[in-house]
């Protein structure tokens, strides 16, 4: 029977140095545009990634576009889930371009939103002078998500941004929106876009071509429970938020 691992990059697989412990060798895995590494893998990791890619077909499942995913130093050799699901990446290279048409369709009702949120919080943090980077992800001529970031170590301004106005804001949208924060990131996804949806439309096509399969989800976020409760077994790192929130809490 055929194994496929649908697995969360970003904090699953490899973080930022800040994030890597202080001993032991870091392996690069992840670069900026300049080419400077910026994510690591601990050798924890380095070997689990060896045992995945050696007995599994490793599918990534990540919040990255094209750009931030092609920056990623690991040789994947299948399918690639992108942009919060919002993309399907085949194994020559190219998107999936039923999957792109549908997801057109989805997310063109959620773009005046988004540009909406994107504008509020860009003049929040401008007339309070947070040091926060807020952005629209666009991928193949779509808009998808929102996101923001805290820059020079000032997390409390992006916990001001949350708090003030995007929590507020998806609130007021009657369920079109959810919000994402795991550290450094977050989030404004339309309801439309989820990780669980690229998930569960590639193991039915999967299913179609190679029969029964076997298949595991592997992230960290507690997002990303949904697209690896798809999946017939489920793993997270210890350290994670998802396990802090659910396995955590009965820890003593």
């Amino acid at each position: 029977m055929q194994a496929f691992v649908f697995l969360d990059l970003d904090d699953t697989l490899f973080q930022s140095r800040a994030k890597c412990p202080a001993e032991g060798e870091l392996y690069p895995a992840a670069f900026l545009r300049d080419g400077s590494a910026h994510s690591f893998m601990t050798a924890k990791q380095r070997a689990l990634w060896r045992l995945l890619e050696t007995n599994m077909t490793v599918i990534p499942t990540t919040a990255r576009d094209w750009e931030a995913y092609r920056r990623v130093d690991l040789r994947f050799r299948s399918w690639s889930i992108l942009d919060y699901g919002g993309v399907i990446i085949d194994a020559s290279g190219h998107p999936d371009e039923d999957w792109l048409e549908s997801m057109r369709a989805a997310t063109c009702t959620a773009v005046s939103g988004l540009k909406q949120a994107l504008e509020m919080a860009c003049d929040f943090a401008a007339t309070r002078g947070l040091s926060v980077r807020v952005r629209l992800i666009e991928d193949f001529g779509l808009t998808f998500y929102l996101v923001a970031k805290y820059q020079n170590g000032r997390e409390p301004d992006l916990d001001f941004l949350q708090r003030e106005v995007l929590e507020p804001w998806v609130e007021a949208r009657d369920g079109a929106y959810r919000l994402h924060r795991n550290g450094n990131n977050l989030a404004v996804l339309p309801r439309t876009l989820g990780k669980e949806r690229a998930v569960r439309h590639l193991i039915g096509h999967l299913r179609r071509e190679h029969g029964n399969i076997l298949t595991f989800g592997l992230g960290d976020s507690e997002i990303d429970g949904a697209f690896m409760a798809e999946c017939d077994y489920l793993l997270t790192p210890r350290t994670s938020q998802l396990f802090e929130r659910t396995f955590g809490k009965s820890v003593t």
